[in-house]
């Protein structure tokens, strides 16, 4: 066969060769479970690339099938060129750059844009080699198990988040990515921890008495809810909400105006129990216990709320800033 023939057919069968230890690399890099997701979104490139990319052993099989035929092809031919050491030294070369190192740098940086014009070459090796890769895949897969799925932990994700919150390309902005990661750690948070103690919260007593003086010091104070206590069976009673104050008469004796029910929380309970909590007694505020059933502090619906948001959150009577 003419050299020139064979120095063409060589440079076709390298491209081959390219195209397969580019989408090796390209491919292999992308998770299934990120296609999937993609896919459920309308990404039709995505949806093709899960077809090929969730059987994972049988994808890599087939595509090493054909770059060890392709790549073998390539040193006979220019072994029957060149021959001898040259065509080694030749063959080494030109395989490693135009083979190996220039399409994997390539499909590294952009082998999701460049994978779709290889749906073609994919499908056709899905087809050829089955008969060998579907047994060496069910061999495989039977020794090793199947490709374990990605599990990113919380601080993982955390993290990943705040990378997308740096990056300028990301739609993702600082804001987001805060309270993100304060929903992805609220649930980690006991209510002890952000708790405010009882001997340093507003506590109305069941014998006090709301006059004008009391009123003002209840509003500068910044809270709408207070809850009740009886020193003298040494327990709380109920809350006493400032809005069921409107349309009274001062003086009024708390007694007359508090609420009857009032519930708590174990001060180790987490942050998302505690909100679920919130949802289902339709609560703004709760008293904190111990082991030993001592109320020990108060927790807000606020209080969560900023955790979530990994923000405080102030009003017209916060003076810090």
């Amino acid at each position: 066969m003419d050299s020139a023939l064979l120095l063409f057919i060589a440079f076709i069968l390298l491209g081959f060769s390219a195209a397969f230890s580019g989408l090796n690399v390209g491919l292999l890099m992308v998770r299934p479970a990120e296609l999937k997701r993609k896919a459920k979104q309308g990404d039709k490139i995505a949806a093709r690339l899960y077809h090929y990319r969730n059987n994972g052993t049988y994808l890599i099989v087939c595509i090493l099938l054909g770059n060890v035929a392709v790549i073998s092809t390539v040193s006979l031919m220019l072994g029957s060129i060149f021959g001898g050491i040259i065509a080694g030294i030749i063959t080494t070369i030109v395989i490693t750059i135009f083979g190996e190192i220039l399409p994997q740098t390539v499909f590294v940086r952009h082998g999701y844009k460049f994978s779709r014009y290889f749906f073609w070459l994919l499908d056709t090796i899905f087809i050829l080699f089955y008969p060998v890769a579907k047994p060496m895949t069910l061999v495989l897969n039977k020794f090793f198990g199947e490709e374990l799925p990605t599990i990113l932990s919380r601080e993982e994700l955390t993290h990943l988040v705040d990378e997308h919150a740096h990056t300028i390309d990301s739609a993702i902005d600082f804001d987001e990515s805060r309270i993100v990661q304060g929903a992805l750690k609220y649930s980690t948070i006991p209510a002890g921890d952000i708790m405010t103690p009882i001997a340093d919260a507003a506590v109305l007593n069941i014998k006090d008495t709301i006059d004008a003086s009391m009123l003002s010091r209840l509003r500068r104070s910044g809270h709408s809810r207070f809850p009740v206590f009886d020193d003298g069976s040494n327990d709380y009673l109920g809350i006493m909400l400032v809005k069921d104050l409107i349309g009274e008469e001062l003086p009024v004796p708390v007694a007359h105006i508090y609420r009857d029910k009032i519930y708590d929380v174990n001060y180790d309970s987490p942050l998302d129990t505690v909100l679920s909590r919130f949802i289902q007694t339709k609560s703004h505020l709760f008293l904190v216990h111990d082991d030993n059933d001592a109320v020990i502090g108060i927790v807000t619906l606020e209080d969560v709320i900023e955790k979530i948001l990994n923000r405080r959150i102030s009003d017209e009577y916060d003076t810090d800033n």
